[in-house]
């Protein structure tokens, strides 16, 4: 998979570039400094914004070669939230998992799916034969969101996380890039 930190991907409410330093404030808004939204997005709340890590994430990415990209609304030009890759595809599974959050600000506009649809068409136009997703069992919003993107119900891995003090199942769900069909 080739990877280019310059792609810009564009839907029609929505800017998915890759993060920027200056992307802090938002997602710092947004994000990180939103314990709803923290409820289910694996990150550490910060008080403060000089808590950031946003520069390493956006360092360890690039030189790693994941996708971390700034979900940018076109009418205002503030990142609302963020879509990355979490892994690393290679020849013998070439599959690619992605993650997703959005301020609480911006729920319920069907932002989320527009991005994870353009992100999972940019994926398979590299030749991605499988994007997947999961969430917290609980996170009946973020289910949806996977199914409106026409992803399938894979199942359940036990206890795969550990976080806020606990064990968490998750729930998985994948589409295959129709070019493989």
């Amino acid at each position: 998979m080739d990877f280019n930190p310059d792609i810009v991907l564009e839907t029609n409410r929505l800017i998915i570039r890759f993060m920027k330093p200056s992307d802090k404030d938002d997602i710092f808004i947004n994000i990180n400094h939103d314990k709803d939204v923290l409820k289910y997005f694996v990150d550490n709340y910060q008080e403060d914004v000089s808590e950031s890590r946003l520069d390493k994430i956006i360092d360890y990415c690039l030189n790693n070669n994941r996708y971390f990209c700034a979900i940018v609304l076109k009418k205002t030009s503030e990142t609302i939230g963020m879509i990355l890759q979490c892994n690393d595809p290679n020849q013998r599974f070439n599959t690619v998992e992605v993650g997703y959050a959005i301020g609480k600000k911006h729920w319920n506009n069907g932002y989320v799916s527009e991005a994870l649809n353009k992100f999972i068409e940019f994926f398979f136009s590299l030749g991605i034969h499988k994007v997947c997703a999961s969430c917290f069992l609980e996170n009946i919003a973020s289910k949806r969101v996977m199914e409106k993107c026409k992803m399938v119900y894979e199942g359940i891995r036990k206890d795969e996380i550990y976080y806020h003090d606990k064990y968490h199942d998750l729930m998985y769900y994948y589409i295959i890039n129709p070019k493989d069909k």
